[in-house]
């Protein structure tokens, strides 16, 4: 095919506005890399060389800003490969060409497109017995896409003198379209090197013998400063590979029919040292590259994450024909289905399938047959757990919703089961809390009262099984220590609050429900506000720009603030990031609970507004991917006045049930970025009253579960 210089390349078959609709951005930030590697990787075996004779060199530019600041600048890949020649040229225009032979569907370049602006092509052919020169470019800007129908651009292609005599492509990418992506790629070649690995693992180690010469050069302001290799010697070796087979299934009416159809899958091992391999893990490859999207993670089910057997760790990478040929238009994602989709939408499956649950049920079983090391870890790990269960009685329900690891000691175990058995026993309470709400509905008076009253203690009985009432019995006078070490600090009893020290009495109701500067609701009293608080994540006392969820901190930092967003910050000499809210926990996505404590003697409505203005600094300064908009805020105190909260904020209202205040809603004002209002829940009561509800809620779980019944 002919191709003209300084034209748009628009051949049939291809609607671009379309396809760069359907095939997303990928996720994994680095993918343009991992694309333009994996295509030079490929133009090397290409020409059918030895691949030590080839390289592939990436150029990675940062630049200093005003502030003297690294910044991105461009990302220059080299390789020897065999260049653009016309034929693999007219390939690249063809969107879902696989004639290269890769299993390829043409899709890595839209990558580079919805990535960056500058993507320029310099690529060295032989044709015949004459070496050429052929530069073009691809954007989706409308220039391309909307006016020419196309993403490529050629400039030129020419010939060259008799000097040259290696072919090879040089690939410049600069100008990210989005500024989200300009941190992520402000990285060192140590990083970089690093990510290669392991995105490449299982490509490498079947080249290991046949690697090109692969090099990271590392720039500042276009001058060179360092440069590393991937060598032999970065590659683990693996262990012995091994295999296992599965059936397809196929839906058939509103049934799966396991079909004599089967897939082989292969595991390939690695074993390595625990300090260079934090978790073990499962991956599934697919085109010998490692699929790094989480939701195709598999659960190693033998041994926990953090386990390692003499001091090494395991990698198992899961490959297979099926896998390849369902890699989608997005390389890295795959269409293949979980029984979870089968229970959304029926229609999804017409074909034979292997489910992604079946894969690492397959994959586990595989391993734990072929690594007899790992069979007696496991053998030793469930004896020491008998022992345990036979000392300790624990409960088997309890030990089924823990992760217990190889390496775990006694005390970790036991550890791990009371957080357990806390946990359940607060749902248990919840469900017992429920068959005492529906007394309500009995009638004293009426004929069949206690024939209706038997029942309830039936259906209560039933809920609780023998060993769950003896661990919620003991659980519950835990509970009633606390209770009583509640009551000593209200009435001022402790040593420590008579020794002529300074008045800490806030400070010890705050250390009591939830320790001070920690994050660990597991181990918390909180059930004395809600027998939910305590499976809820949270925080202590933290300064609110310290504050985490789920391992991020939910506040953005300053480089992502704007002007007017740092000066109100800051303003009135206030130095608003700094403040400490007592206790933060986080019930659901969009929400967050507010807890305030004030000393006894400290009249709780001057501080009124204290959550309210919390309450207003997360909503406007908490990262976007948070969005806390719904609030719940809780003020507890002894000097509490209804008259006087009420003169300040009339919107507050008397409890009817138990005393306290409550205002249903109030406004969170949305200052920034368009960002919408929120609203506020909010709770005033006293410790008194806090004390007499979970002290009356303890008093009725321990006189009904230590009653006799029949089946004790």
């Amino acid at each position: 095919m002919k191709f003209t210089d300084n034209t748009f390349i628009n051949l049939p078959g291809a609607y671009y506005p379309q396809i760069l609709s359907e095939i997303k951005k990928n996720p994994n930030v680095l993918q343009p890399i991992y694309e333009a590697f994996t295509n030079s990787l490929e133009s090397i075996y290409l020409k059918q060389d030895d691949n030590k004779n080839n390289s592939i060199i990436i150029k990675h530019y940062l630049k200093r800003n005003l502030l003297d600041e690294l910044e991105f600048d461009k990302t220059i890949i080299e390789d020897t490969g065999k260049g653009f020649d016309d034929k693999e040229f007219e390939r690249f225009n063809i969107f879902k060409d696989s004639r290269k032979g890769f299993k390829n569907k043409g899709s890595g370049r839209i990558q580079l497109a919805h990535f960056f602006n500058n993507i320029e092509y310099s690529s060295i052919f032989k044709t015949n017995d004459s070496f050429m020169k052929r530069n073009f470019t691809i954007s989706k800007s409308r220039d391309y896409v909307h006016s020419n129908n196309t993403i490529t651009f050629l400039k030129f292609t020419q010939p060259l003198n008799g000097d040259v005599k290696a072919t090879g492509t040089s690939l410049l990418l600069s100008d990210l379209l989005e500024d989200e992506d300009k941190k992520h790629y402000n990285f060192n070649i140590e990083d970089l090197k690093e990510n290669i690995i392991n995105h490449y693992l299982m490509n490498f180690c079947l080249n290991r013998n046949n690697l090109p010469k692969i090099t990271l050069e590392q720039y500042v302001n276009n001058d060179f400063t360092r440069n590393l290799e991937i060598t032999q010697d970065d590659i683990p070796k693996n262990e012995q590979t091994f295999e296992f087979n599965l059936n397809y299934s196929l839906l058939s009416g509103y049934e799966v029919k396991i079909l004599n159809d089967e897939e082989t899958f292969k595991v390939t091992p690695f074993r390595i040292p625990k300090a260079s391999l934090l978790e073990n893990e499962i991956k599934l490859t697919s085109k010998n590259e490692i699929i790094e999207l989480k939701k195709y993670d598999l659960e190693l089910t033998n041994i926990s994450a953090k386990d390692n057997v003499d001091g090494d760790r395991f990698l198992f990478l899961i490959s297979s024909k099926y896998l390849d040929n369902r890699d989608s238009d997005v390389r890295g994602e795959l269409r293949i289905p979980s029984k979870k989709d089968l229970k959304k939408d029926l229609e999804l499956f017409s074909n034979k399938e292997i489910f992604i649950e079946d894969i690492g049920v397959g994959a586990n079983e595989s391993i734990l047959y072929n690594y007899e090391e790992i069979q007696n870890k496991v053998e030793e790990k469930l004896g020491k757990i008998e022992e345990l269960k036979s000392m300790f009685l624990l409960n088997d329900d309890f030990l089924k919703g823990i992760s217990i690891s190889l390496n775990d000691s006694e005390e970790k175990i036991l550890q791990k089961v009371y957080v357990e058995e806390s946990k359940q026993v607060a749902k248990l309470d919840s469900k017992i809390k429920y068959h005492f709400e529906q007394l309500d509905n009995l009638d004293p008076s009426s004929k069949s009262y206690q024939e209706e009253f038997e029942d309830y203690i039936v259906r209560l009985v039933k809920d609780i099984p023998l060993q769950n009432r003896k661990a919620l019995t003991h659980y519950v006078a835990r509970r009633n220590l606390v209770l009583e070490l509640f009551n000593k600090i209200l009435k001022r009893k402790l040593k420590v609050q008579n020794d002529g020290s300074r008045n800490n009495d806030e400070s010890l109701i705050h250390n009591l429900i939830f320790k001070q500067h920690s994050d660990n609701t597991d181990i918390s009293d909180l059930w004395l506000l809600e027998e939910d608080f305590i499976l809820f994540d949270g925080s202590s006392e933290h300064e609110l720009k310290d504050v985490e969820l789920e391992g991020n901190k939910i506040f953005k930092d300053d480089k992502k603030l704007s002007k007017e967003e740092l000066e109100f910050r800051d303003s009135l000499n206030e130095k608003r990031y700094q403040k400490r809210p007592d206790i933060l926990l986080f019930p659901d996505e969009g929400k967050c609970i507010i807890i305030e404590f004030k000393a006894p003697d400290v009249n709780v409505s001057d501080y009124i507004n204290q959550i309210q203005n919390y309450a207003t600094l997360i909503r406007n300064f908490s990262r976007e991917e948070f969005q806390f908009k719904t609030f719940y805020g809780y003020l507890l105190g002894e000097k509490i006045n209804t008259f006087d909260v009420k003169a300040k904020d009339p919107d507050f209202n008397q409890g009817h049930k138990f005393d306290y205040l409550y205002r249903p809603s109030k406004t969170v004002a949305g200052l920034f970025n368009n960002r919408d209002n929120g609203s506020l829940y909010m709770e005033i009561m006293k410790y008194s009253t806090l004390y007499d509800r979970a002290k009356n809620r303890n008093d009725v779980f321990i006189k009904k579960l230590t009653q006799k019944f029949e089946d004790d």
